[in-house]
């Protein structure tokens, strides 16, 4: 049997402390360090359940923590880990991560400096404002959840990958209607909007969330062909990518 983290939630580490994402209480959780081996473990072995006990089911010794099953019982009952036992290995491998010192300022605003004079269709700004409603309308609706999903499901085999600079008209797009609109854009809703014009045009994006503790933070950008778009280009290497969608690159 294998176990798995529930299809909501969003597991990293950073410097060995375990940060969760539940998305659909819209909600980032902290676990102290003695998890972080115990869910590193769950996601990434084989078990059997012999005599009410856990155990490794490739390694006769059996090296699993001494409170492993209590603490696998809490992550279930806190909403981590799903209650049901699976006969697949889980999708995304959780891994350890070494030290960082996180990013020194993630404090993202729009500015109007943001605001470049490249010209650009105006259909294209309109464009971008609809999808700023739409994504405000579903997170006021549905929920955080919900966004991802759809994201998800935008997310197609035949999209392809587009050079970074492709992306640039689509930004200057952006960044006018975050100028109209009349709700102070915020990182989530930028980035998904971004995410959401790209798709559309079968390229090849995702939307990815960073975080990190002490103190905590977390900022949301696009990243396309491997470089995040019109942020810090570090950003993945400052903070731990808790969430990257809809295409999946292996490693939480």
């Amino acid at each position: 049997m294998y176990f798995h983290v529930h299809e909501y939630v969003y597991l990293t580490c950073f410097n060995d402390e375990v940060i969760v994402l539940d998305l659909c209480k819209d909600q980032y959780i902290i676990l102290p360090d003695c998890f972080s081996e115990v869910i590193c473990l769950a996601l990434n072995n084989k078990f059997n359940h012999v005599r009410g006990k856990y155990v490794l089911a490739n390694n006769v010794k059996n090296c699993l923590p001494k409170d492993f099953d209590e603490a696998i019982e809490y992550l279930r009952e806190i909403g981590v880990l799903s209650n049901k036992n699976y006969n697949r290995p889980y999708s995304k491998p959780f891994k350890k991560r070494g030290f960082s010192a996180g990013a020194p300022n993630v404090d993202w605003r729009m500015s109007s400096c943001d605001l470049d004079n490249n010209k650009v269709p105006k259909k294209m700004i309109l464009e971008a404002y609809f999808l700023l409603i739409k994504v405000y309308f579903i997170l006021k609706v549905f929920g955080f959840y919900s966004l991802i999903k759809t994201i998800k499901r935008q997310g197609k085999d035949s999209c392809i990958e587009k050079d970074s600079k492709e992306y640039d008209i689509l930004v200057t797009a952006l960044n006018r209607a975050c100028f109209y609109f009349p709700v102070r854009t915020k990182c989530l809703e930028w980035s998904a909007a971004l995410t959401f014009m790209g798709l559309k045009r079968k390229w090849k994006c995702n939307i990815e969330i960073g975080v990190q503790n002490l103190p905590f933070a977390a900022h949301a950008w696009v990243r396309a062909n491997d470089k995040v778009i019109a942020d810090t280009p570090n950003l993945p290497e400052t903070l731990s990518v808790i969430l990257s969608e809809p295409f999946i690159k292996g490693a939480v």
